[in-house]
């Protein structure tokens, strides 16, 4: 039997668009190793024409943040009935949406850390706007990732300087209790978790520069937990899967308190796939390769309907 065609869609229109780059060219090379024909799509603002001139079997997404995690493109290749890796219309954009993934977490006894939601569309004076919770907190958009647009603040005016930051990526603006203790990631493959990562950067938290440049974070494999805080957090990153309806895969981030209190933060529905990337690492330690996951991925693409 022929192979499939793989359209691999990378780039895009948003502000991940560098990252997505890079997982794009790690998929191409898998997909050469492989032996599949494929097509590398730069997904821009003519997406459906470039999809129906490239006549693929299939896409696979290599596509992060807006427009291209959010439901976006899914939504495109719903409608022209071209298969593709990932969650789903649908759960792509609850995941891509930190206030409806709080609200699902909430809804199912997820533990979520506390959070104050600031709408600059209804009340776009910043100056005007006092946080309701105990400092430090975490300000960040409410439709990014990659920790673009993130801060830390510490007091009332950082607070302010933060909604600036944020307010350049998107109006509604999360303002989330600080979670002090270990940040952990629990990556899950086809419904079941991958090890557990422990992500200790060189700074005060995970952000752009020390996610994607080599050498700013320090990674354990496995984290270091006990036995029962290992199974809580492999239970709740599960729960986050399937609450917001996530396929194939995704990494759930969370933090753990030095008390033992596990809180999620939020679930990626395309993680990265760069060389400094969390969820190739996992796998790999699971004993997966990267070439086993991307054969996985294609012979899984699907469509939400039929």
């Amino acid at each position: 039997m022929a192979k499939k065609r793989v359209g691999v869609l990378l780039g895009g229109l948003g502000s991940e668009r560098e990252v997505s780059l890079k997982t794009g060219a790690a998929f191409i090379k898998a997909l050469e190793s492989l032996g599949y024909p494929y097509e590398s799509i730069d997904a821009g603002p003519n997406l459906p024409e470039q999809l129906k001139n490239a006549k693929i079997d299939c896409a696979l997404l290599a596509l992060h943040g807006k427009y291209g995690e959010d439901g976006t493109v899914q939504g495109i290749l719903e409608y022209m009935k071209i298969p593709y890796t990932g969650s789903g219309v649908q759960a792509s954009s609850l995941a891509m949406n930190k206030v409806a993934t709080k609200q699902i977490l909430t809804h199912w006894g997820v533990p979520t850390a506390d959070f104050q939601l600031v709408d600059l569309k209804k009340n776009p004076d910043i100056k005007k706007i006092k946080c309701t919770l105990a400092f430090p907190v975490v300000v960040k958009p409410a439709q990014e990732g990659s920790a673009v647009g993130v801060t830390i603040a510490h007091t009332q005016e950082e607070m302010m300087q933060g909604l600036e930051t944020a307010s350049k990526y998107d109006k509604v603006i999360i303002v989330e209790k600080y979670i002090p203790g270990q940040e952990i990631t629990i990556p899950v493959w086809m419904e079941k978790v991958l090890p557990i990562i422990e992500i200790k950067p060189k700074g005060e938290f995970y952000d752009y520069k020390r996610k994607y440049t080599a050498g700013q974070t320090e990674y354990l494999i496995p984290a270091n937990l006990s036995a029962d805080l290992q199974k809580k957090c492999e239970s709740y990153a599960l729960e986050t899967f399937r609450a917001v309806g996530c396929r194939h895969y995704a990494r759930v981030d969370m933090r753990v308190t030095p008390e033992g209190k596990p809180y999620v933060l939020e679930i990626n529905t395309l993680p990265g796939c760069t060389e400094t990337s969390l969820f190739p690492k996992s796998a790999a330690k699971a004993g997966i390769s990267f070439e086993k996951i991307i054969e996985t991925l294609v012979e899984c693409a699907t469509l939400d309907y039929p």
